[in-house]
């Protein structure tokens, strides 16, 4: 963990931009952007200020998001956080109220960073409180000299009319955002390839980044929690694949069938019966198939996570087994 600190804040690489932007956007982008020598604005009570998170959609004690679960030559999925507590000092600059942000990363090469995959889910504040300014990047270049990294910055307000929006303050990390990983088919159970907050690399830019937000019109230093990939020894699924060929579709709701009413006909047995549980009820039964195909042909909920789309641990209690370990 880092301390927030005060400092002007960095990403000129987005410089091209401000001749396309208002007075007042410009200000902002030259306060957030461009590197300067530190400043000595405060950022609020002793202990105060935001932090920065990485880790998974699911939640541990305060809020605070778990590691991310991985499994080789798979895809899974990496949520970006914020939190700001209210620091309950009144007047015109509020530091507690973020007007943009940004993250820099530096992650293990082990795991390629899909950039099309970047998304604002449903659920995220930033989805609530669009941002007129988002930027993600990431190298994949492990040889360019400062390894694989990647950015996300978020301005709330670029464009007229201003009315003053910006990340409300709050105690619980809030999501902002979310990319896929490619994890290599190299990795052994256990492994952990991390991914950190880190100053001073330049993604696919020439000047270095760093870790900042910006608050009351100045760039402050964020503090920043790490967290990573751990390779899982198994129990990792995408829910619907009841035949485990990585993907679902139309076969997954028959081999539910195949598995439940139809079990004397045919001899089939799923290897992950969670991956079976369409609705995950803690029950393999037609309600999975009748739920799965409801998804997909009469625009019904999306499967309960880790979801159909990449694989991830069942984040609900119960007597199915899951049976696919990693190599």
């Amino acid at each position: 963990k880092r301390n927030a600190t005060a400092s002007q804040g960095l990403l000129p690489c987005f410089q091209h931009l401000l001749h396309a932007l208002s007075l007042q956007t410009v200000v902002l982008f030259a306060v957030l952007l461009v590197s300067t020598t530190a400043s000595q604005a405060q950022v609020g009570p002793e202990g105060g200020g935001a932090s920065f998170f990485v880790g998974s959609n699911q939640r541990g004690a305060g809020g605070s998001p778990l590691t991310v679960r991985g499994f080789p030559s798979q895809r899974t999925e990496v949520f970006f956080y914020y939190n700001s507590p209210e620091d309950g000092i009144p007047g015109p600059e509020q530091n507690d109220h973020l007007q943009g942000f940004s993250m820099v990363f530096c992650y293990d090469c082990r795991l390629n960073c899909i950039e099309e995959s970047f998304r604002i889910p449903p659920e995220a504040i930033t989805s609530v409180i669009a941002a007129d300014f988002v930027e993600f990047q990431c190298d994949n270049d492990p040889g360019d000299g400062d390894g694989c990294e990647m950015l996300l910055a978020v301005l709330v307000e670029t464009v007229p009319p201003f009315r003053g929006d910006t990340l409300p303050p709050t105690s619980r990390p809030l999501m902002v955002g979310s990319v896929q990983f490619e994890v290599d088919s190299r990795v052994s159970c256990g492994d952990e390839l991390p991914i950190e907050f880190c100053d001073g690399v330049n993604v696919r830019g020439r000047v270095p980044l760093q870790n900042v937000y910006a608050a009351a019109n100045q760039s402050l230093s964020a503090r920043t929690i790490n967290s990573g990939v751990v390779i899982d020894s198994g129990r990792l699924f995408q829910r619907g694949d009841c035949n485990s060929d990585n993907r679902v579709t139309i076969s997954d709701p028959i081999s539910v069938l195949m598995a439940t009413i139809l079990a004397q006909e045919f001899d089939f047995e799923p290897s992950c019966e969670d991956a079976c549980d369409g609705n995950d009820d803690g029950v393999l039964d037609i309600g999975d198939a009748v739920y799965l195909l409801g998804w997909m042909f009469r625009s019904g909920l999306l499967p309960p996570a880790p979801g159909p789309y990449i694989f991830g641990l069942d984040p609900t209690e119960d007597a199915l087994e899951c049976t696919m370990p990693c190599e």
